[in-house]
């Protein structure tokens, strides 16, 4: 059975929108149940096997391709952005100029719900050397002022077996020596992919989840260092070693250099501080309707390490 709601999704081939796709059009549990509609944009021609997905094919940055497919639409989820290295422009393109036209796209098509997946880096208190942040701040400041019902998730540190960070989590742990930068001391509540994905199918289930910022964390609250003597303890069936770093001037020093090496740097600056600021969450309804069900930390590496 469908249902009267049709979706429009950006970054739906994510780890996010993977998670979030399975919940509302492919996860069994849906079975019987008034499924939603889903289009997705994307650069990619892809196929999916859940018959209310549907595709379409065109790049963010081209909203003439794209905006006339939001007709008929009722809730729009855009979780599309830049991640990783990249430069300050490319982050302001896609991130800021590309919410700008969904936003503007939604409107023009009188869509009425907008969720915004932004980051808990935009909450950090200092942003200079860390463009992805700022455009995250930027980006939700464009939703607020949007006139639509809008609704934003910040998500913390999101864990998957599909995700970046994950892999970098789980290659540094592996090491003879897992390096720790500004000491390990920074506090994180990392989320499951899975969980996340339930809190963000809540707000298009429940309309009352609307014009608030949703901070969206796990149960636990640890140190990096913790965490990740957690598993080194579990690649290497012994506690390891942790090597103590300078945050702040690696952050300073790695700043310094993207001026004439950018290309040749294995991490930036603004990637390290995660390492410096806590990465966690303020309590809030939407947080506090799934917090009992969602996995722990060492639930969370069961799931992980399962295949290791």
């Amino acid at each position: 059975m469908t249902s009267t709601k049709k979706i429009f999704m950006t970054g739906a081939t994510g780890v996010v929108g993977r998670a979030l796709l399975s919940r509302l059009a492919g996860d069994k549990r849906s079975a019987g149940k008034n499924m939603p509609q889903v289009l997705v944009l994307s650069r990619n021609v892809s196929a999916a096997s859940e018959p209310a997905v549907k595709f379409a094919t065109a790049r963010l940055g081209e909203p003439e391709n794209w905006r006339h497919t939001l007709e008929g639409c009722t809730e729009v989820v855009h979780m599309a952005a830049q991640t990783g290295k990249a430069r300050p422009a490319q982050f302001e393109r896609v991130n800021v100029e590309g919410t700008r036209h969904v936003l503007e796209a939604a409107r023009a098509a009188g869509v009425k719900r907008f969720l915004f997946v932004s980051s808990i880096a935009a909450t950090y208190p200092e942003l200079t050397h860390y463009p992805y942040g700022r455009s995250k701040r930027d980006a939700e400041q464009l939703v607020r002022e949007s006139g639509l019902e809008w609704a934003i998730v910040r998500p913390t540190i999101v864990l998957s077996r599909r995700a970046a960070i994950w892999h970098s989590l789980y290659g540094a742990a592996g090491l003879p020596l897992t390096p720790l930068f500004g000491g390990g001391r920074a506090r994180i509540q990392p989320i499951h992919a899975d969980d996340l994905a339930e809190c963000m199918a809540t707000w298009i289930e429940e309309p009352q989840f609307t014009r608030e910022t949703y901070d969206l964390g796990g149960p636990d609250v640890l140190s990096f260092g913790e965490f990740l003597g957690r598993l080194r303890a579990r690649r290497k069936r012994s506690p390891g070693a942790l090597l103590p770093l300078p945050g702040r001037s690696a952050i300073a020093t790695l700043a310094l250099l993207e001026k004439f090496a950018f290309p040749l740097l294995p991490l930036t600056a603004g990637q390290l501080y995660a390492f410096v600021h806590d990465s966690t969450v303020k309590p809030n309804a939407l947080l506090e309707r799934h917090a009992a069900k969602m996995k722990n930390v060492e639930q969370m590496l069961d799931d992980l390490l399962k295949y290791d």
